[in-house]
């Protein structure tokens, strides 16, 4: 009696540790799908900021383009830059010998008009970027005018009628913030998912701080 007993909970037990195990794995894959999935979100909004920013990029070099095919002048300023910014730029400008003279649009922005080499926030990675004639991204961070942005400052260097080198000074793009994470936050806030926007703290430290965050 006992046997027979035993062997209908054996069967019974064994069925449940199935069951058990075919529910964890199916967790198990669920999880991983949802791991999954908010790790290709995570890559396309990421791409997406990286396109925004690269596109303010863009516009630095189309202001070098004329600059240079205008021996460092640059006339009709206003129509250029009306031409080639998008809503999430707060303003283009020229910083000629890094110290920023002209600026689209004017309105709201003449604080915006500073010595770049010389400014307290600005000045070591001015230098840094003429220096080693590279282009830099610096921010969020506040802006004169009272709001947060993120700047691309692009040097430009043209060569004087003996066919030496010098500094022209920088191209500029001002990026809002937080415009240019707007959709992509959102979406990766209405995934219920926690996000965190980290950044090196400069061009020669590979420490990174955090840009923004939601947890």
């Amino acid at each position: 009696m006992k046997k027979k007993t035993l062997v209908p909970l054996i069967i019974f037990f064994v069925g449940i540790c199935l069951v058990g195990f075919i529910a964890y794995q199916a967790d198990s894959r669920s999880k991983e799908q949802r791991r999954i999935t908010a790790q290709l979100n995570a890559e396309a909004y990421g791409e997406r900021i990286k396109n925004e920013i690269t596109n303010g990029i863009a516009i630095t070099d189309t202001l070098q383009q004329v600059l240079i095919s205008q021996n460092g002048k640059f006339d009709h300023f206003d129509t250029i830059a009306n031409n080639i910014i998008s809503d999430y730029i707060e303003s283009v400008q020229l910083a000629p010998d890094g110290i920023v003279t002209v600026i689209y649009p004017a309105a709201g922005n003449e604080v915006g008009k500073i010595d770049l080499i010389h400014d307290k926030d600005r000045g070591r990675i001015s230098c840094y970027a003429r220096d080693n004639h590279t282009l830099i991204v610096q921010g969020p961070f506040e802006l004169k005018q009272g709001e947060s942005g993120i700047a691309v400052r692009n040097p430009l260097f043209l060569k004087d009628e003996s066919g030496n080198e010098y500094f022209w000074g920088f191209t500029i793009a001002i990026l809002r913030v937080p415009d240019i994470f707007s959709d992509s936050i959102s979406a990766l806030s209405n995934f219920g998912y926690e996000y965190k926007l980290s950044k090196t703290a400069s061009p020669w430290d590979n420490t990174y701080e955090v840009a923004m965050s939601l947890r």
